[in-house]
């Protein structure tokens, strides 16, 4: 929020294909949508993946916020990867717990 008390204008790479603004990797989270609970111990990668994309996506926010443009776009890039490996299938994962 700007000092005025509203929020300041969203850039025009802020904007998906149609114009809309607020994709879910460059907005803040409402209440609604609170970060999932993580992944038990023995998730499947597609699973943790996915989780891990939900947070990296909130810290992009927080750093675009911030004007930390460079973080955000290494965030935004840990977070396509994240989206990328949550829609791979699910393989066997040896159990490294003994």
């Amino acid at each position: 929020m700007t000092a005025a008390g509203r929020n300041p204008p969203v850039a025009a790479e802020d904007t998906d294909a149609k114009g809309q603004t607020g994709t879910p990797a460059r907005r803040q989270p409402t209440s609604a949508e609170k970060v999932p609970r993580s992944p038990p111990p023995h998730a499947a990668p597609s699973e943790v993946a996915g989780y891990i994309e939900v947070l990296v996506a909130e810290m992009r926010w927080m750093a675009h916020s911030a004007a930390l443009d460079s973080l955000a776009y290494f965030l935004e890039m840990a977070r396509l990867e994240a989206a990328i490996q949550a829609q791979r299938p699910t393989r066997c994962v040896p159990d490294r717990s003994r």
